[in-house]
């Protein structure tokens, strides 16, 4: 049954927490519409299973049913509240957090107090410590969406996964929560996930620790990378598989791998094989479209952008992202297809 659902979501990052969302909705053939975006906030009519999308999401901080939106008034919010249907049941005890995106705007610090004392006079009763319902109101791009807290995704697991609290680490990797996002956007559910340059294994980790149906590949040039994502991995889960191999000449089965996502090196350390470092990445694109699936998806992330020599290798590039970290290293995030011929 289609609903309406809004998520509330990091500010880490502008695009990459909605794609993610449509990732991880996609990944399972649900149906979705988007019927409202804003910074910070998606508002969708979906099927999903909500508790499913809750396990796997990383940049999303809440999942809520909406009730009513109006414009970001205080005078305005207050008499919606005063007069929408809340769905709270009788003897259900209540609490009410507001969250004004961008600092508060025409958003008072004493709002919260105000909108709570708005649903109180209707009877209700508050609790500030174990509410049976909390209710949300995300204030962004002018407007007011005030809903039901249904999920909020465990977002602590990720600081657990640092990578300096690894086994294996080596400074410069993606954060865990941005590792899980772009799996998420693979659109992997189940199979086999192939990180052709994996490295300490970080974006393996994340992979695995989705759900036993899925099946991750961790290769890499270097005995020492090849060791360490073996490494992490062990500690982490169970179902993978680790080699040492070049990129350039995968021992992999032509269309074989239901999802590739790859944070290629640097260079600056890292042992590059070709005639050139332009030369290394179009060849490996290209091993990475060949054992690809047709209709599955990679991600490819690199400090320069890669569309040109992606789309050459045959890809259908689908979105991409800039991920600013300092003021010489700016990642490109681009998501691609192989299109079924």
């Amino acid at each position: 049954m289609m609903r309406r659902l809004v998520f509330e979501l990091s500010g880490e990052h502008d695009t990459l927490p909605k794609s993610e969302v449509s990732g991880c909705i996609e990944a399972y053939g649900w149906q979705y519409e988007v019927v409202g975006s804003y910074r910070q906030a998606l508002a969708i009519r979906t099927d999903a299973d909500v508790s499913i999308l809750a396990g796997r999401l990383a940049l999303t901080h809440h999942i809520m049913e909406p009730i009513f939106e109006c414009s970001a008034d205080e005078e305005a919010i207050l008499r919606e509240a005063g007069s929408a249907d809340i769905k709270l049941k009788a003897g259900e005890r209540f609490l009410v957090r507001v969250k004004c995106v961008g600092g508060h705007g025409r958003i008072s610090p004493q709002f919260e107090r105000r909108l709570g004392a708005a649903i109180w006079r209707r009877g209700y009763k508050v609790s500030l410590t174990n509410p049976d319902v909390v209710f949300r109101a995300i204030v962004t791009g002018g407007v007011c969406i005030f809903g039901k807290l249904i999920a909020s995704p465990d977002r602590a697991q990720y600081e657990k996964r640092a990578p300096q609290k690894k086994p294996f680490f080596l400074p410069g990797v993606l954060m865990p929560r941005i590792s899980r996002a772009i799996v998420n956007m693979s659109r992997i559910r189940e199979g086999w996930m192939l990180d052709p340059m994996s490295g300490t294994g970080g974006i393996l980790v994340e992979a695995e620790l989705i759900s036993d149906a899925i099946h991750v590949i961790g290769s890499d040039i270097q005995k020492k990378m090849a060791y360490g994502t073996r490494w992490n991995l062990r500690h982490y889960g169970k179902n993978y598989d680790v080699m040492m191999q070049d990129s350039l000449k995968m021992g992999i089965k032509t269309n074989s791998i239901d999802a590739i996502v790859t944070d290629f090196p640097y260079g600056q350390s890292t042992p590059i094989k070709g005639s050139s470092l332009e030369a290394f990445h179009r060849d490996t694109i290209k091993e990475i479209f060949r054992v690809l699936k047709p209709g599955r998806y990679a991600v490819i992330v690199y400090r320069e952008p890669m569309e040109k020599l992606l789309r050459e290798a045959g890809f259908n590039v689908i979105e991409s992202h800039e991920q600013y970290i300092h003021k010489s290293l700016t990642r490109h995030i681009t998501l691609v297809r192989k299109e079924v011929v």
